[in-house]
C-alpha cells in the first residue's frame, strides 16, 4: 500500500517512487506506487493530476484494497523509478475550496445546528448539501461567520479521528 505523502504534507508536489504494479487497462495504464503525492477523488475533492515519469496522469482512485491508482497516458512498468509532478494550480484551488467547505459546514452548525450532508466541488462552482432548506438570512449569517474565521488567518491542520472523537 502506498505510503500517502499528502496526509502529512499537503504542499507536496514534486516526489520520487517505485512503481509497485502497472497494468494495462484498454488504452491506458493503471500504476500503483510506494509512494504518493497525488490525491484520489474523496470526500467531494476531485483527484490530482499532473506527471509521473513523464506520463500525464489522468486519474486517480481509491482501490478497494486501501491503495491508490494512477491512470496514466504513457507506458511505465513494474519497478521502475518514476518522479511525480503534481499540478500545483488545481490541487491548491482544490485545497481551498475544501478547507472553506469545512468552515462553512462549521458555521452552519455552529449557528443554526445545520449539519452538511454532501459537498460537490467543481471546476466552476461548489455546493454544499445541508440537512434542511435554510433561509437567505441564515446564509448570509452563515458566510459571515465564515469569513470572520478566515480573516483571522487561523491555522489549519490535518487531524485523523478515532470513531469516538468524531
Amino acid at each position: 500500500m502506498a505510503d500517502r505523502i499528502y496526509y502529512t504534507d499537503a504542499y507536496a508536489t514534486e516526489f520520487d517512487a517505485t512503481v509497485t504494479r502497472a497494468e494495462r487497462s484498454g488504452d491506458r495504464t493503471v500504476v500503483r506506487l510506494d509512494r504518493t503525492a497525488f490525491y484520489p477523488t474523496s470526500g467531494g475533492q476531485p483527484f490530482d493530476v499532473g506527471t509521473l515519469g513523464g506520463a500525464r496522469v489522468t486519474d486517480v482512485l481509491d482501490a478497494d484494497d486501501g491503495d491508490v491508482l494512477h491512470v496514466v497516458d504513457g507506458e511505465l512498468s513494474d519497478g521502475m523509478r518514476v518522479a511525480g509532478r503534481v499540478d500545483w494550480t488545481r490541487r491548491f484551488d482544490h485545497m481551498q475550496q475544501h478547507t472553506g467547505q469545512h468552515v462553512l459546514s462549521a458555521a452552519f452548525d455552529r449557528l443554526f445546528g445545520v449539519r452538511t450532508e454532501s459537498f460537490h466541488m467543481g471546476h466552476q462552482s461548489s455546493t454544499i448539501d445541508l440537512a434542511r432548506a435554510v433561509s437567505a438570512a441564515e446564509v448570509a449569517k452563515a458566510e459571515d461567520d465564515a469569513n470572520r474565521i478566515v480573516w483571522e488567518d487561523r491555522p489549519v491542520a490535518i487531524k485523523f479521528a478515532t470513531a469516538e472523537e468524531a
